[in-house]
């Protein structure tokens, strides 16, 4: 049985500035010849300090896992996956809430139109938020039948879709 702990989807297209959180300070350790020593976080300090009940190795598995084709982001277990409090937030769009967002994406029928490997990649727990997992996508979506008046033999590239590197994230509550 799995928890309900997903809080958040984040989708960035460009820019984190829109979005901030009130995350802890964290241990800085400098490295010695390094312009930047004095600006990296010590990751394993954080970690040591955090007192987030869940690992970041466990924390990463459980983000894979809600990636999973039977599970995708709470869209093939009912929502399941996702927390009451679950929002979705994207550059220009949300936030929407757990039922807003499963209600839009039951609407659109993707999977119908398209045939995509979001090509998920880069897993790696915030060390100064260590409930959040940062992972990236280079989506390539191959257009197979019509989409909202859209044909795949009238598209370019012979209807291949190829999207720009996308930064995301999840946000765990327990």
């Amino acid at each position: 049985m799995r928890s309900t702990a997903t809080a958040t989807l984040l989708l960035l297209a460009g820019t984190a500035s829109a979005f901030s959180v009130n995350a802890p300070a964290a241990p800085v350790a400098p490295v010695s010849g390094s312009r930047l020593a004095h600006q990296e976080v010590d990751a394993d300090a954080a970690f040591a300090t955090s007192t987030f009940p869940i690992s970041p190795d466990d924390l990463t598995v459980k983000c894979k896992s809600y990636l999973a084709p039977d599970v995708l982001i709470g869209t093939k277990d009912g929502g399941a996956c996702l927390g009451e409090d679950f929002e979705f937030v994207a550059a220009v769009v949300g936030p929407i809430p757990k039922e807003e967002y499963l209600s839009a994406l039951d609407t659109f029928k993707l999977e119908d139109s398209f045939d995509t490997n979001a090509n998920w990649f880069g897993f790696n727990v915030d060390p100064l938020q260590p409930n959040r997992v940062w992972f990236f996508g280079r989506s390539v979506s191959q257009h197979t039948n019509d989409f909202m008046g859209a044909k795949p033999e009238d598209t370019k590239d012979g209807g291949v879709l190829t999207l720009p590197p996308q930064v995301f994230h999840m946000d765990f509550n327990e």
